[in-house]
């Protein structure tokens, strides 16, 4: 891999800005393929087979989607419409101004269609209006956001360099997010299958196939949103700057991992794969806050680690307590066998969640199974959340940290790497 990049750089150096842009993308893409699928098979599973009608292509969004990007790069670089970095600020304060807007007005529709249906039209309009304002500037707010990701991971010193641009390249798209099927087995907490389907499933359609799941495969399922998704470009949710460069963030990190053992072992157990997560949301979090201080002079909240989170004390209803405690009790059940009491529980506490307004549409086995990934999520029950902090704290930078943490392969190795 090494030997080809070298290659690369030295070709890369003798072509203009476009060519090396394009041809680093190409390269990353064709690569980024054969790494994320090494064990492609042709066979539907039975749970496959019953959500086809509901699923996500990939193989049909990325091409689309690199091919538009290359044609908004080709005609800027071809017939360059000339952005100062003031004009590229002013492009960014209005789209996420603009953004803000616009779930306003959603949240009108949703009150206007309930209440005064007469002018439901006008509202429309005025969504439709604030959306292709938004789609007018998403091209150029990309590019800036990846750039602004691009230039601090080379302070960093994090990524591959190849002449002036860094492997792999930071690609982003501002798109409608698929959402997340996963599945469990009833009797444990454990992730089974992940499938990506259409975006913005309906609340209904969300229920019906998970009831499918539960009558048909006897499964516990779930169906939930995503902030960004890996792909290349990667999707990112862009409802604010410093969501897009925690999110933009944490996705080029999985696109590097793909090429180090971290990331291919992503799927070898259900530790190493909250290792993966759990790690790219520290290294987000971190990457993205520094982008935006150093963007916007103003410091981003700075997420608490666990050690410091504060005591919640009756009779104020803390999420983070009550949602682990329940965790911790929903496994005590299940691994006595009483699974009609567990799922009997989860229920309560469900309401219990809803009734404090947090709206939880299912709380099930499928929920822990895939919240818990993030380990840093109160509904983990796992330690890596706290030892990755530790381990960050004991990093002299986060390039240190992700350079050392990106050559181990499981989590067992993890540990043994802590003890070093």
């Amino acid at each position: 891999m090494l030997i080809i990049l070298l290659h690369l750089s030295s070709l890369l150096r003798n072509l203009d800005t476009l060519a090396m842009r394009s041809l680093t993308t190409i390269v990353f893409f064709m690569l980024l393929v054969v790494a994320a699928f090494p064990r492609d098979q042709l066979a539907l599973t039975s749970v496959e087979e019953r959500v086809a009608p509901y699923q996500f292509n990939i193989a049909i969004w990325e091409p689309a989607h690199l091919s538009s990007k290359w044609t908004h790069l080709f005609l800027t670089k071809t017939f360059p419409y000339p952005h100062s970095d003031e004009e590229k600020r002013t492009q960014v304060t209005k789209y996420f101004q603009l953004q803000a807007e616009y779930q306003g007005l959603h949240q009108d529709l949703i009150e206007t269609a309930a209440t005064r249906p007469e002018q439901v039209k006008n509202t429309e309009k005025r969504l439709q209006d604030k959306a292709d304002e938004i789609k007018a500037l998403q091209p150029w707010v990309e590019e800036t956001v990846e750039s602004l990701i691009t230039d601090e991971l080379r302070r960093q010193e994090i990524p591959i360099t190849i002449g002036p641009f860094i492997f792999p390249p930071v690609d982003i798209a501002f798109d409608l997010l698929p959402t997340i099927l996963v599945t469990s087995p009833r009797t444990e907490i454990n992730r089974l299958d992940s499938f990506l389907l259409k975006p913005a499933l309906s609340p209904t359609t969300r229920d019906s196939i998970e009831e499918m799941l539960l009558d048909k495969e006897d499964l516990s399922s779930i169906v939930e949103d995503l902030g960004g998704l890996a792909t290349y470009p990667a999707i990112v949710d862009s409802r604010n700057l410093l969501r897009s460069l925690v999110i933009g963030s944490h996705e080029w990190l999985h696109n590097h991992l793909v090429f180090h053992p971290l990331g291919k072992n992503y799927n070898l157990n259900e530790n190493t794969r909250s290792l993966n997560e759990t790690t790219a949301n520290i290294f987000g979090e971190e990457l993205g806050q520094s982008i935006y201080h150093r963007y916007t002079a103003n410091t981003a909240p700075t997420p608490q680690a666990p050690s410091t989170e504060p005591r919640c004390e009756p009779p104020r209803f803390c999420f983070n307590q009550v949602m682990r405690e329940t965790r911790l009790r929903v496994d005590d059940l299940l691994t006595q066998g009483n699974l009609t009491e567990a799922e009997a529980y989860m229920e309560d506490q469900r309401l219990l969640f809803v009734q404090n307004g947090y709206l939880i549409r299912k709380l099930n086995q499928a929920y822990f199974a895939f919240h818990g990934t993030y380990a840093n999520n109160p509904s983990s029950n796992s330690p890596i959340d706290s030892q990755l902090h530790q381990y960050r704290e004991r990093s002299p930078s986060l390039g240190t940290f992700i350079h050392t943490l990106q050559s181990i392969s499981s989590y067992d190795e993890f540990l043994l790497s802590r003890e070093e």
